[in-house]
């Protein structure tokens, strides 16, 4: 088997990455990893798998949001040559990499070391923006295949001129998400909400608002994850559940990020609702922080599958935005309930239906968990990819058609 290379810009709060390297290599593939050099708990994570990994600079300029594009210009270069020198030590056979900046700087390393590339979008927002798609339609010839992290994202490569792109999921592995294994009470009792209090919570980094030109119109000046529209659904739905509670778990995605995740908290303080919307910071338990809710709120502006798949494992109730990849998981009325992004009234009036009856929001708890069971976990993921591999190390690069997932 040839030794894969696996690399993504990330370098903190990324299980999901560390999980698939797992994944291959308990296939039996030799893994190495090639991670962003930023502090961060990846590479303990990588360690403690057992998988070799190098560390380089792939994200930069975090406190700058119209001008990051100047800092990347100088240092990715060289951050291309560093990569493509440690394909060739390593004897890379295939590289497979994730996030759009791990992408651009993976294919054109891998073209100057003639190694074959899979680049995989685990989400669609580069697509969406004019200066990234443009870039990724420049050099996408490169690449082995292209890999889509949910069908809208398959579809946004094909709408943008690629003639086919590949769909794997990205699973969570289903022995960590399993509700009949996990303490519903902990997270609870470590922010001291009682038993019978209505909770519903919105799991998801915070990422500032941006204004730049890379900046699609339709997220121009929100937050990405919709903190602010779950913010004011929650004081709607206060109205009719006055002893409810909410709750955003997750810390800033940068600098920039972490300082609107405090305006937020300031802003619930000055109206005097901080003691009813709450804010714990990041958490590794998120199976028990999930199991906790009674109802789960993914409500981002672009997305892929986001928090949905973990939501649904733990059999939570679940109301998403219409965007992106998540009504593949969430199948409206079937497995949870879809609302339009930023529409704080329906995704109030959703929360409320959900909170107000209990026998279907187990309903749709049990349905989801049944869904991704079938169709969405690492034991999943992990096949599709070696599937891929064998075509791609056979020359079968792509498959002609329209785009199709392999885990209809």
């Amino acid at each position: 088997m040839p030794r894969i290379v696996q690399i993504v810009a990330a370098a903190n709060h990324s299980p999901w990455f560390a999980d698939l390297c797992g994944e291959v290599a308990r296939r039996g593939f030799d893994v190495v990893a090639i991670i962003d050099s930023q502090e961060g708990n990846l590479s303990a994570r990588l360690t403690g798998l057992g998988i070799r990994h190098y560390k380089v600079p792939l994200t930069l300029a975090h406190g700058l949001d119209r001008l990051r594009w100047v800092a990347y210009a100088f240092q990715l270069p060289i951050t291309i040559l560093r990569v493509a020198r440690i394909l060739r030590k390593e004897k890379a056979g295939l590289v497979q990499s994730h996030i759009f900046v791990a992408n651009l700087v993976a294919r054109l390393a891998c073209a100057l070391v003639r190694i074959p590339h899979i680049a995989t979008a685990a989400g669609p927002r580069h697509l969406e923006a004019p200066f990234t798609r443009a870039l990724d339609r420049m050099t996408w010839a490169l690449d082995a295949a292209v890999v889509g992290g949910c069908e809208y994202t398959a579809r946004l490569y094909e709408q943008a001129g690629r003639k086919h792109a590949e769909c794997i999921y990205y699973g969570p592995p289903a022995e960590r998400f399993d509700p009949a294994r996990t303490d519903a009470t902990s997270f609870r009792r470590d922010l001291c909400v009682a038993a019978g209090v209505p909770l519903v919570g919105l799991v998801a980094h915070f990422y500032p608002p941006t204004l730049g030109p890379q900046t699609p119109a339709f997220t121009r000046g929100v937050g990405l994850k919709g903190h602010d529209v779950f913010l004011a659904a929650a004081r709607i739905v206060a109205k009719h559940f006055p002893g409810a509670k909410f709750v955003m778990v997750g810390g800033g995605s940068n600098a920039l990020g972490e300082a609107y995740r405090q305006s937020l908290i300031d802003a619930c303080h000055a109206e005097g609702i901080g003691d009813r919307v709450l804010f714990p910071g990041h958490r590794y338990d998120i199976a028990e922080v999930l199991a906790s809710f009674d109802v789960a709120v993914q409500c981002a502006f672009t997305e892929g599958l986001g928090g949905t798949v973990e939501a649904l494992l733990m059999e939570r109730p679940t109301v998403a935005t219409d965007v992106g990849g998540m009504p593949e998981s969430v199948r409206h009325e079937e497995t949870g309930l879809l609302v339009p992004p930023g529409d704080p009234v329906a995704l109030a009036g959703a929360i409320e239906r959900l909170l107000g009856d209990r026998d279907e929001a187990r309903r749709l708890g049990r349905a989801g968990r049944a869904l991704m069971l079938q169709r969405i976990t690492l034991t999943r993921t992990g096949a599709d990819l070696e599937e891929l591999y064998a075509r791609v190390t056979h020359g079968k690069f792509s498959v002609p058609g329209s785009a199709s997932s392999p885990v209809s």
